[in-house]
């Protein structure tokens, strides 16, 4: 009976649950990812393979009737190249469960989904971090321990079941502490290990370092951008602005003219943290504005930026560092991947045995990374007053 129970749930995740898990990790783990077209494009092997384009057509000038023509000029190109990001979610289910199920057919079903919805919730929320993370994996800094009990700097990505590294610069101190206790309130966490943890240490979840998405923020903050450094191509670098102050609408006007300006970016997409957003709301009613609001791919509402040429949506993420927005021309992102988000089952099998144990897993998996062809067209305004 088990044979069958297997069988029937390596078809019921292939045709019933696989399009659903789709959905939700292209369309509905995060605002951004969902506004992002989903190519394969540019892939070549497991590599991304982006022809990065800068500066401006030579060849045009005015002359007199008989002056020489202007000469040609074509735009610079610089190659970038990097490899696609591997995001893994598994899930497993004991023989001795699928036994004890095996007179009911509903019985079998509702666990399969009771697992396979935890493990999409869960996968959506860690996606939804990367998406808007450095790449780096970190979660947050040590501040302080005491035993087992750990300040840090934030726990706006943590929880209680995470399973952490530790890491002193490049050394790892603690592998796979579990977090039992998370205080938000406090900044305070317990885990069920810190060996050698100190201040100043940094916390990733379980293998994830340097291994992660190159998100949003990398864009801004990263010294070296899909192979190549920064510092070398100043057309890498996004206008940045230190407000230290209440947002206006006169400030996200200008830097959405800055964009326009230094690359002719068509900003249309403002993407800020919850405070940012309440601020902005708090504005627009001391100004007796209407709040409109917008509909976008995924289901997501966005409150609508009015004060160019044309509205842009204006939406909040829980992943979003505090006192920032982002203004984004959205034609210049997307996610790069091999393929959709598939089972992996190169060996014929949906569901296979654990090594060791008495259980079957499934592995979710898709390779890809996000990637921004003109870095130099986007901005952030950070050191917001939130609300």
């Amino acid at each position: 009976m088990p044979v069958l129970g297997l069988t029937a749930a390596a078809e019921a995740l292939k045709l019933f649950y696989l399009p659903g898990l789709r959905y939700q990790l292209n369309d509905a783990a995060s605002v951004l990812l969902a506004q992002l077209e989903k190519t394969t494009e540019n892939v070549v092997g497991s590599e991304i393979v982006l022809a990065m384009r800068y500066g401006r057509v030579g060849g045009i000038g005015n002359r007199s009737d008989t002056g020489t023509l202007p000469t040609p000029n074509s735009r610079k190109t610089k190659k970038a190249q990097w490899e696609t990001k591997n995001i893994f979610a598994r899930f497993q289910i004991s023989d001795k469960t699928i036994k004890a199920s095996k007179s009911s057919s509903g019985a079998f079903n509702s666990l399969l989904e009771k697992e396979i919805s935890d493990c999409e919730r869960d996968a959506k929320l860690d996606l939804s971090r990367q998406v808007l993370g450095s790449g780096t994996g970190a979660l947050c800094t040590v501040s302080s321990v005491s035993g087992l009990n750990l300040t840090v700097n934030t726990t706006m990505y943590l929880a209680e079941g995470m399973l952490v590294d530790i890491y002193t610069n490049n050394t790892k101190d603690t592998s796979e502490a579990e977090i039992t206790a998370v205080n938000h309130s406090t900044n305070t966490i317990q885990v069920t290990s810190a060996t050698n943890a100190a201040q100043n240490d940094v916390i990733y979840l379980a293998g994830n370092k340097g291994l992660e998405l190159t998100g949003l923020e990398s864009v801004f903050t990263s010294t070296t951008l899909y192979g190549l450094n920064v510092a070398t191509y100043p057309w890498l670098s996004p206008y940045r602005r230190n407000l230290a102050g209440e947002i206006e609408e006169v400030t996200i006007q200008a830097a959405i003219d800055e964009a326009d300006t230094r690359a002719g970016a068509v900003t249309n997409f403002l993407l800020c943290s919850k405070g940012v957003r309440r601020a902005y709301q708090d504005l627009l009613t001391a100004q007796k504005q209407t709040v409109n609001s917008l509909d976008l791919k995924g289901g997501f509402k966005a409150l609508s930026y009015t004060g160019g040429d044309k509205e842009i949506p204006l939406v909040a993420d829980k992943y979003v560092k505090p006192g920032k927005m982002y203004g984004l021309d959205l034609n210049d992102w997307a996610m790069y991947r091999m393929a959709d988000w598939e089972w992996m089952d190169s060996d014929g099998a949906m569901l296979s045995r654990v090594a060791n144990t008495p259980a079957y897993e499934a592995t979710l998996l898709s390779y890809c990374d996000i990637g921004c062809q003109r870095p130099k067209g986007q901005f952030e305004i950070y050191g917001i007053t939130e609300h």
